[in-house]
């Protein structure tokens, strides 16, 4: 592992201008050539630079752009938050989260994003902090950078594992986004965008088969679960479904199983997020896991890099998610597990 005295060394500075300046001493001044030269030798060096400063912590506004009662209702949203929490405290960060734009103090040194915006509300983020994230989503590329699950990969194994199934036609149970301004955003999820393009492309796109719902919660789910078990006088019902959040997916499950429409032998159903109730429900959900931890992890990895090394490059980092295989939609060839 590299060291401060390695970095020194190459950079032709002492042990203790690297010191002070990696652990963002507010009491150090050093010119810009000095500083470019050092960073230019951390990065070449692949320094790990420690998860703590023992200078000055980095203020961060963390705005949660979801109403309090809607995020108890969905628990990636709850687990979320804690990651993004616990991490910046193991980072030094002092954090404070807000609902509304308006309350953020200036200056901070950065900021967090989660949830929806308007335009003129994503000017204001701009103009807050030149080191930003969102964590989640990405309204802005060209503005922001951003941490998110990979949901173009996961919209397009899904489909295709319906397909190698012959679970053909294939329909989208989704919701709209929750955000605390109460209104539509114009944003459309991610998710459905996806589906209804690699369907288009596939030449399998129904919108039939497209269900959408006020949110992602399970109220919601079930609504849209009754909505399908009466759409069956009119259509046929799908032989699966790629529902866009476990929460729906319990809704679903339980209209289904109401109105004896069993799974996987009616239809099936892959879900995403795996929160801890889909392999406790009937049946048991096949579910991608996307790992709120890890997403909070490196969202604050990523903005405490752009503040000790002052850049403002924007970024957007995709993670990928596992396939949890469960009894909603069983592994060709295999077993499910509970």
């Amino acid at each position: 592992m590299t060291t401060i005295r390695e970095i020194a060394a190459q950079a032709g500075y002492s042990p203790a201008t690297v010191s002070r300046l990696l652990n963002n001493d507010p009491t150090f001044s050093i010119s810009d050539t000095a500083r470019k030269r050092i960073l230019k030798t951390v990065q070449s060096l692949n320094y790990q630079r420690p998860n703590t400063t023992h200078g000055l912590a980095y203020k961060i506004a963390v705005i949660f752009s979801v109403q309090p009662q809607k995020e108890l209702a969905d628990v990636y949203y709850s687990n979320l938050r804690k990651s993004i929490i616990d991490h910046g405290d193991k980072a030094n960060l002092v954090l404070t989260f807000y609902h509304n734009i308006e309350a953020v103090p200036t200056p901070i040194d950065g900021l967090i994003a989660v949830g929806q915006f308007r335009p003129n509300q994503l000017q204001q983020l701009q103009s807050l902090s030149p080191h930003r994230i969102f964590v989640d989503a990405n309204p802005d590329p060209h503005h922001f950078s951003s941490v998110q699950p990979n949901l173009m990969a996961m919209t397009e194994r899904a489909i295709n594992l319906f397909r190698q199934q012959h679970r053909t036609p294939i329909g989208f149970i989704g919701g709209g986004y929750w955000n605390t301004q109460q209104s539509d955003t114009g944003h459309l999820d991610d998710r459905r965008k996806f589906f209804e393009s690699y369907m288009r492309e596939l030449n399998l796109y129904d919108d039939r088969f497209v269900f959408i719902g006020k949110d992602f919660s399970v109220e919601s789910g079930y609504a849209l679960g009754q909505k399908i078990v009466a759409s069956q006088s009119d259509q046929s019902l799908p032989k699966g479904f790629l529902i866009a959040s476990d929460s729906l997916s319990v809704g679903v499950l339980q209209a289904f199983n109401e109105n004896k429409i069993t799974v996987p032998t009616d239809t099936t159903i892959i879900s995403i997020n795996d929160i801890d109730i889909a392999r406790y429900v009937s049946p048991p959900l096949t579910t991608f896991r996307i790992d709120t931890n890890e997403l909070g992890r490196v969202a604050i990895d990523t903005l405490k890099a752009a503040l000790i090394f002052k850049t403002t490059d924007n970024r957007t980092i995709l993670l990928d998610a596992n396939l949890i295989y469960r009894k909603s939609f069983p592994k060709l060839g295999t077993q499910a597990t509970n």
